[in-house]
């Protein structure tokens, strides 16, 4: 337990461990700004007449749904010094844009939000659906996937792959000053080693973690809170049990950093990972599923899922001490 409390200690001095919670904290609060920005300019009824979109000809059920939504519609060719930031061919279907105007970005979303909202109402009615909502926080869907899919993921993953580096870093300094070599040769065991190693970071990563989802519930109705936690502690658990037997295996600094950092891309990478039945267990959509899901049985499954593969991998860790200790004896 001592050797635990240095560990933590150390930790909390560590300036790379501070400079680290200040570079998360800037980027998750980007990705708020950005989030909220955008949501709030997209709803805005300052956006009326700011955003203009041209059609080849009339269609009024597309006008209609873009006077709605807060964009002034004119036709192609009509005259006046006005300058659409998009212009839709309704008969072919194609939207052409001026990417050098800020408002043409607000234009394809608004077009893309009207013809996603005419394609559901059809198959509704073609289905005979009946079909209500509630609740919807005033009909401002916008960025619901950046929220769940991105930002959440995100403030939980940061933390994480933070414990990773920084515990590697310490078991290599460790091992290049020969002061690890002080505890390979006590009589203390390669459990309670592998322990003070990793309890520490998983401690900080999850300690950060929920901090930056307090930090996000500002901005999005986050769910399920004690579950992402957990999500939180058994990805540190995974990452910095790695951490541990990359570095006592490693023949040098720079292997250990290239490991690491492969093990660090797995998770990255799994976001981009093409849908299958597979997907709903990856770490980044798991941590959706919790953020804006009722629990069900396949999130419970997927944390059980981790739960193991985190019980794995500090038993991995495990060994990886005992080798190391083997080789120093």
């Amino acid at each position: 337990m001592n050797i635990t409390e240095k560990e933590f200690r150390e930790i909390l001095g560590d300036r790379a461990f501070l400079g680290s919670i200040i570079i998360q904290f800037i980027t998750i609060s980007m990705l708020l700004f950005l989030y909220d920005t955008y949501s709030e300019v997209m709803h805005s009824p300052n956006l009326s007449g700011k955003v203009t979109v041209a059609l080849d000809k009339n269609n009024t059920e597309l006008i209609s749904r873009l006077e709605e939504s807060g964009v002034n519609v004119i036709f192609q060719n009509a005259s006046g010094a006005v300058k659409p930031n998009a212009i839709i061919n309704t008969t072919t279907g194609e939207v052409k844009t001026d990417p050098g105007n800020i408002f043409s970005g607000f234009a394809i979303a608004k077009i893309n939000s009207v013809s996603k909202a005419i394609s559901f109402n059809e198959a509704i009615q073609q289905g005979n659906f009946n079909y209500s909502s509630q609740n919807l926080a005033g009909g401002n869907t916008d960025f619901v996937e950046m929220g769940y899919g991105l930002i959440v993921p995100i403030a939980l993953m940061m933390p994480a792959m933070v414990g990773l580096s920084l515990s590697i870093q310490n078991i290599l300094s460790e091992r290049k000053k020969r002061t690890i070599e002080l505890l390979l040769v006590s009589p203390i065991s390669d459990f309670d080693i592998a322990f003070a190693k990793t309890a520490p970071y998983i401690l900080a990563s999850t300690l950060c973690g929920a901090a930056w989802l307090v930090l996000v519930m500002q901005k999005i109705p986050v769910y399920n809170i004690p579950l992402l936690i957990l999500a939180e502690l058994l990805l540190s658990l995974i990452l910095v049990s790695l951490s541990v037997l990359i570095s006592a295996g490693a023949r040098s600094i720079q292997e250990a950093n290239v490991l690491s950092s492969l093990a660090g891309m797995v998770f990255v990478f799994s976001m981009l990972l093409p849908s299958s039945s597979l997907s709903l267990y990856l770490p980044t959509i798991l941590i959706s599923r919790i953020s804006s899901n009722f629990p069900d049985e396949e999130i419970a499954v997927g944390l059980a899922l981790l739960a193991v593969l985190g019980m794995l991998c500090f038993w991995l860790a495990v060994k990886g001490i005992g080798r190391m200790r083997r080789s120093y004896s």
